[in-house]
């Protein structure tokens, strides 16, 4: 029987108090309780060392897309907050994290397809090969992914979604398929004037 106590229950290394392994991460000598506080303690003392370990998690390439895929459907992007007189207008997905997956594994189908020898991660617009990279101070590279509405007077949804560069999502920013083609006109008419 003490046997079988002891196998269910561990004293921690710091408080000494004898807790059921529930209480204790695995493969840890400290109580969750203590082990939280060593953590936050070396946080609050290795604040670059900290920052350094997030940057290197964020730039992962898997945790950079589930990250970008993720802010489209927070609560802050569907619902802004209203800043001074100005409220940017929010967009209540029609499309599911699992879809949104499921059309960046088309994309990049598509962009094999379209670029043999590729690993297919392009940009829709510009075809240049996209990056996941964050510098650290919330600055994102030109040609780091981003997840564009096609019609930006649409909200995501299946056939709105594009995956470009950072750049060429604010290149385009919110312009309408009626500006392009009115700006194709005007280049029409200024090539016909010359």
């Amino acid at each position: 029987m003490t046997e079988e106590l002891q196998i269910k229950n561990k004293t921690c290394f710091t408080c000494k108090q004898e807790f059921s392994l529930d209480f204790f991460h695995k493969n840890s000598s400290y109580c969750k309780l203590c082990d939280n506080k060593r953590g936050a303690k070396w946080r609050r003392n290795n604040k670059q060392k900290k920052r350094d370990s997030d940057l290197r998690y964020n730039n992962k390439e898997e945790i950079y897309v589930k990250n970008s895929f993720k802010r489209i459907f927070k609560p802050s992007a569907i619902n802004p907050k209203i800043k001074g007189n100005y409220q940017r207008k929010g967009w209540k997905p029609e499309i599911t994290l699992q879809e949104m997956y499921a059309e960046y594994y088309m994309h990049i189908q598509e962009m094999k397809d379209k670029f043999p020898g590729t690993d297919g991660k392009l940009c829709k617009y510009c075809y240049v090969p996209l990056t996941y990279k964050r510098t650290g101070k919330g600055n994102k590279l030109p040609t780091n992914l981003s997840v564009d509405r096609f019609n930006s007077e649409e909200t995501y949804k299946k056939g709105n979604v594009m995956f470009c560069c950072s750049r060429c999502n604010s290149l385009k920013n919110g312009s309408t398929k009626a500006m392009w083609i009115r700006f194709l006109e005007i280049d029409k008419e200024m090539k016909d004037k010359q």
